[in-house]
């Protein structure tokens, strides 16, 4: 493979635009080039204190600049602040797509060979292949499976990523969350997203095959699966797709089932483990230290991850020898040493990097280390740290560039999962144990205010809904929304950190916060339907409601996670329901609250969806008792929503109008738009019911309308599939069948049963009319 060194500006040719990254990197290396006489990179890095090697990844497009380094090398190559402004935008660029290759590689030939003959099938371009790279971790797994997918995205018209989180701290990437994430790489829009894995998966394959009639090929890359299990949940098997996968394991199902390559990877070898050195500390010094080099190495273990935090970290101090560093990390190692401990490479140096970094560096590394998020944004390390949020983006920046971190986009950062062991072994330890625990405080509080924030962004016309908190700890600066808009996407951007977050509350005997965090975000839930995030998080709620002994927060934590259970809708998701909000009800002990109400609600959907609409509608009733005592202004909307139903599949169809009409003018006068919606559909179908198709159409409508407002896509295709159903009553054919087939088509894709449920409705419309 190719080294960098002084004697080659690398500037590869390039057909596709040039990303922000690389904008900046062509933009530096022509001022550099422009210097009279021409400046070296060597030369540029004394001059802003930077290593050639930063330097040279920086002018590769291969590592995004900090403004702290774009602002040095602006004004040694008198660029007149271009740099800072391309600096800006390479910051903030969003990637969605397949990471950039890594910064050095070398060796992996005969495995790179592999994949290319086993994913590229010249003869067979429409075959579906699967090819899985294993190994210990720090062993180069991602690294490789970046620098082919990167090498060979001219191979493919179109190539997608997910990460899939097999060995991370937190729980593993679950179907939806990355069958949504290919989908989305794809271009298929939210609304376009089923809920169900099932669909998600038929959906990606209908997808693939519709591009594989136009000999459209596809990569995907799988990286860091914990199973054979994993991956084939999300595996397409598709005409025209290759597959990529990286484990730590053997895949054998993957072998059995999919007739997967498999490709094992070991350590380097000395002279690939010396060449990737080299990259680093540049030829002159490589070559006047052979022995510390090899040294160096095996100290490394001759391992790719090991190798490459030890060698930025001597690139980035010329002052001492490579023999002199090499000499500090063996009595490192030695002091780690465990026997059988394979990785004892990898953790000593990471040891002796940890233990070069500035007092602020070294907190921000360990601290990371205690983040309950996969990734996570500088804001949030900024309240672990108790420093302002510049100076935590400014460091975390910096331990990107030693390759302790990984940056990603709009301000985002993630560990390796060895990295993340490391840096919360160094946070645990006793002399930490002030700081730890202030830390946990903190970036508890963080998020207990964030998500209070958003949900009051997000339904302000639900008072009843939300609290006001005390004002957060010393330190803890949480973020504030302007709008619906804001706090819907920063809702959406942290959703895979919900529920460690509230399990690290918990496990630190925060029980308000652990319960409150997936309370707060209830209402975002309500609009987004995360079902799977939901459970978890509102299961964690429920767990620390129960062991504080607060009976409302019980009350609560069970009825809202009983609706989520009620989301999911299999047959023994309605028994766990009802169990929750019977405990819901027992725990309140004839007290009248809104949490009472709901539960009599949920109750009524539990005997409506069971067909029961007698029981339903009697427990309906009892709500509505209850939330008109209370005042609270939801549960009474709810209530007579559900009530009109239940009396809409009794035939009393006066009663049902009566009490759908009551619950939407309640709704609009408090412009509560989302339950406009929700209380609009089903009273577009009294109408219908009641043959007052002009009603049914004008609040059918409404629903459209609302929905829209409030990125509920589910409910936006539910008014539009009621929508044709009444204009196909009114004998509007032509409109009705494009209106259903568009909403059908979404209803599909995001929730099957219900799409049956218009269908059948169809069905017997278009029978009766002869249509």
């Amino acid at each position: 493979m190719p080294r960098s060194s002084d004697r080659s500006d690398p500037e590869p040719a390039r057909e596709r635009p040039l990303s922000a990254v690389e904008q900046f990197g062509a933009a530096m290396r022509r001022r550099r080039r422009l210097q009279k006489p021409k400046m070296t990179l060597r030369a540029l890095g004394q001059l802003v204190n930077y290593s050639y090697s930063v330097l040279s990844r920086m002018e590769l497009g291969q590592l995004p600049p900090t403004i702290e380094a774009a602002k040095a090398i602006d004004e040694v190559l008198g660029a007149r602040g271009a740099l800072v402004t391309l600096a800006e935008f390479a910051r903030s660029e969003p990637y969605a797509g397949l990471p950039p290759k890594p910064p050095q590689f070398v060796g992996r030939e005969q495995a790179l060979q592999t994949l290319t003959s086993t994913l590229i099938d010249e003869a067979y371009p429409d075959r579906s292949t699967v090819a899985f790279v294993f190994g210990p971790p720090g062993v180069g797994k991602t690294a490789l499976a970046r620098w082919w997918a990167n090498s060979h995205q001219d191979d493919f018209n179109h190539v997608l990523y997910a990460d899939l989180r097999g060995f991370d701290r937190r729980q593993p990437a679950e179907a939806p969350e990355t069958l949504e994430r290919l989908l989305r790489g794809l271009g298929v829009h939210d609304d376009r997203i089923p809920a169900h894995p099932d669909m998600q998966l038929a959906l990606l394959r209908g997808q693939l095959e519709h591009r594989a009639n136009v000999d459209h090929r596809v990569l995907i890359v799988l990286d860091n699966a914990r199973d054979s299990r994993q991956v084939a949940e999300v595996l397409p098997g598709s005409r025209g797709t290759s597959v990529l996968v990286t484990s730590r394991v053997r895949l054998s199902g993957l072998v059995i089932n999919s007739g997967a390559e498999a490709i094992a990877l070991q350590a380097m070898s000395k002279n690939d483990a010396a060449s990737l050195i080299r990259n680093f500390v540049g030829d002159q010094r490589a070559e006047a230290e052979p022995q510390a080099v090899a040294r160096l190495a095996s100290l490394c273990a001759f391992l790719p991850l090991a190798l490459t935090i030890a060698a930025e970290r001597i690139a980035g101090n010329d002052t001492l020898t490579i023999g002199q560093h090499t000499e500090m990390l063996a009595h490192r190692a030695l002091e780690l040493q465990v026997d059988d401990d394979e990785t004892i490479g990898v953790r000593a140096a990471y040891s002796y990097s940890y233990d070069q970094l500035s007092p602020t560096q070294a907190q921000v590394f360990r601290m990371c280390g205690l983040h309950p998020g996969v990734q996570f944004s500088a804001e949030s390390v900024a309240a672990l740290a108790g420093i302002a949020t510049d100076d935590a983006f400014r460091v975390l920046d910096q331990l990107a560039q030693l390759s302790l971190l990984q940056a990603l986009p709009a301000r985002q950062f993630r560990l390796h999962d060895l990295l993340r062991d490391y840096a919360a072994e160094e946070a645990g330890r006793p002399e930490w144990n002030e700081e730890r625990a202030g830390a946990i405080h903190r970036v508890v509080h963080w998020y207990l205010h964030a998500v209070n924030h958003a949900a009051w962004a997000i339904t302000p016309e639900r008072p009843e809904h939300h609290i006001r908190l005390d004002p957060p700890p010393d330190g803890v600066v949480p973020p504030t929304f302007r709008d619906f808009e804001a706090a819907y996407a920063w809702s959406l951007r942290e959703l895979p950190t919900i529920t460690g977050v509230a399990e690290l509350a918990r496990e630190h005997g925060m029980l308000f916060a652990a319960w409150r965090i997936p309370v707060e975000c209830f209402d975002f839930y309500i609009h987004h339907r995360p079902v799977a995030v939901w459970i978890q998080s509102f299961e964690v709620a429920v767990d620390a409601a129960e062991k504080s002994g607060e009976s409302l927060r019980i009350a609560q934590a069970a009825e809202e996670l009983a609706e989520g259970y009620l989301r999911r809708g299999n047959p023994e998701d309605l028994d766990r329901a009802h169990a929750l909000t019977s405990r819901a009800i027992e725990v309140c002990r004839g007290t009248l609250t809104r949490f009472v109400a709901f539960a009599y609600i949920e109750q009524g959907n539990i005997e409506f969806k069971r067909g029961n609409y007698e029981r339903s509608a009697q427990l309906c009733e009892q709500a509505l008792h209850v939330a008109q005592a209370v005042a609270a202004r939801v549960g009474e909307t709810l209530a007579r929503t559900h009530l009109g139903s239940a009396y809409r599949e009794l035939g009393r169809l006066e009663l049902a109008i009566q009490h759908g009409l009551a619950a939407f003018e309640i709704l609009r006068a408090q412009d509560d738009y989302h339950g406009m919606g929700v209380a609009a559909v089903p009273l577009a179908r009294t109408y219908r019911t009641a043959g007052d198709l002009d009603a049914a159409l004008r609040f059918c409508d409404e629903a459209v309308t609302a929905f829209r407002r409030r990125e509920d896509f589910q409910g936006h295709a539910e008014a539009l599939a009621e929508r044709a159903l009444v204009l196909a009553e009114l004998e509007q054919y032509e409109n009705a069948r494009a209106t259903f087939d568009d909403a059908i088509d979404r209803l599909s894709q995001i929730d099957r049963r219900v799409a049956e449920f218009y269908e059948a409705d169809w069905a017997r419309i278009t029978a009766q009319a002869g249509q």
